[in-house]
């Protein structure tokens, strides 16, 4: 992460964990009007400013508007979080022992997969790794890792593997989907069989996954199903349409036939769901795009692993967006066209550069 990234994450952490803290802006409040008098004394000798009636005036009703926006934003993560978690307030922890829990991770060999099953062994869960790659050195020596060779966007071998996994470190109570390809180039320049196959890997090898894993999950009433996205479910440009497609198809998944279905068709209310969207991450995916990405902040691998694997250990279903103020993406929708337009066509020059 470059100076300049790590200064701009650190203003906006300053805004929303102070200056949005409805803690900070209550208590200074309180201290300016409610507060002893020897308090507000001390407070208003300490700062030359405040000694001047108007402006003191003004400092109060900036702290009251500041005060009022932090409650509001409390409040509603505090019901963005019940909303994703089937609106449950009891703690789903006691429910996890990581000593006895499985978690499938689809392309673990490399990149974000490899990381987040990493991060999973570590807490002494035991991984089976579907992959097409070889297990690499890193996992090689990992107590508690399963490798199974398995092209995830044959429905057959899917089935074939789940049962092997099953057999081999027991039924899994955690799926993380990860697998996924890309590559930059036009709509004109896209073959029928690349696109069926990012489409298979993307897109349909959540379903043959789910359909093999979730059945035991919904019997236990106990499980997790992590869908890495992307900040493309929401945003799509030239150079890279069929990605796009495929991320907003897997976030459709994710929150219609998966989470919908699981609460209100086989009520088992208990499991959790994680949608993860990830700007552009340096990773060899992004090895394409890098070149023509100037002036653009690539997220690390494990700055992605961390967050996959930190929900997963909380116990709790989310939706993450990476970085954090990248949520601000999703509002593109309801915006002007021509403000859309503008800002797609910005992207999108830049990612169809050097393609024909």
């Amino acid at each position: 992460m470059s100076a300049r990234q790590g200064l701009s994450n650190l203003a906006s952490l300053s805004v929303s964990r102070v200056a949005l803290n409805p803690v900070v802006a209550g208590a200074l409040l309180w201290a300016l009007i409610r507060g002893p008098a020897s308090v507000r004394g001390r407070l208003i000798n300490s700062v030359s400013a405040l000694r001047n009636p108007q402006t003191r005036a003004r400092v109060t009703k900036l702290l009251g508007w500041l005060l009022a926006l932090g409650v509001v934003r409390t409040v509603n993560k505090k019901l963005n979080h019940l909303a994703l978690n089937a609106y449950r307030t009891n703690d789903e922890q006691k429910r996890w022992q990581w000593n006895e829990e499985v978690a499938v991770v689809t392309g673990g060999c490399s990149g974000i997969g490899m990381l987040t099953a990493k991060r999973l062994l570590l807490r002494g869960v035991k991984v089976a790794i579907l992959d097409i790659q070889q297990l690499p050195p890193a996992l090689r020596d990992c107590a508690g890792v399963g490798f199974f060779a398995c092209d995830v966007s044959d429905p057959a071998a899917v089935a074939s593997t789940a049962d092997e996994v099953r057999a081999t470190l027991g039924p899994p109570s955690i799926l993380v989907n990860n697998a996924g390809i890309t590559h930059p180039h036009t709509i004109l320049q896209t073959s029928p069989e690349y696109l069926r196959r990012i489409f298979d890997i993307n897109l349909l090898s959540n379903w043959y996954t789910i359909q093999a894993f979730l059945p035991h999950m919904i019997e236990e009433n106990k499980g997790h199903v992590v869908t890495v996205a992307s900040m493309a479910s929401y945003w799509s440009v030239g150079g890279m349409v069929d990605y796009c497609a495929t991320k907003a198809a897997v976030l459709c998944l994710h929150e219609g036939r998966l989470v919908q279905e699981v609460r209100q068709k086989h009520e088992a209310p208990n499991l959790l769901f994680t949608s993860v969207h990830p700007h552009f991450v340096q990773t060899p995916l992004a090895v394409p795009y890098a070149a023509k990405l100037t002036g653009v902040e690539l997220l690390e691998p494990a700055e992605v692993a961390d967050a996959i694997a930190g929900q997963v250990l909380a116990c709790a279903g989310g939706q993450i967006y990476l970085p954090e103020n990248a949520c601000r993406a999703t509002l593109v929708r309801g915006w002007p066209n021509w403000v859309q337009e503008l800002l797609r066509g910005r992207v999108a020059r830049t990612m169809l550069s050097g393609t024909e």
